[in-house]
């Protein structure tokens, strides 16, 4: 009960933090801020990282042409 009423909070929370950020923002500069950016119960995406023989395995999957 209790995690449930601190998401409430910090859904409520994370919006005015959004709005408040987003009115000091330069609009020619970057994209808006979303309330999700300041709520730590939100699931952040996980980035991929390939290195060596991986990237290199991916990028020649992706950019070359096999021939029939």
């Amino acid at each position: 009960m209790a995690d449930g009423r601190a998401r409430f909070e910090w859904g409520i929370a994370s919006s005015q933090m959004a709005l408040m950020a987003n009115l000091q923002r330069d609009p020619k500069r970057g994209q808006p801020f979303k309330p999700a950016d300041f709520n730590p119960f939100v699931p952040k995406e996980k980035k991929i990282v390939l290195r060596g023989a991986d990237m290199k395995d991916a990028l020649v999957a992706a950019f070359v042409r096999r021939r029939p």
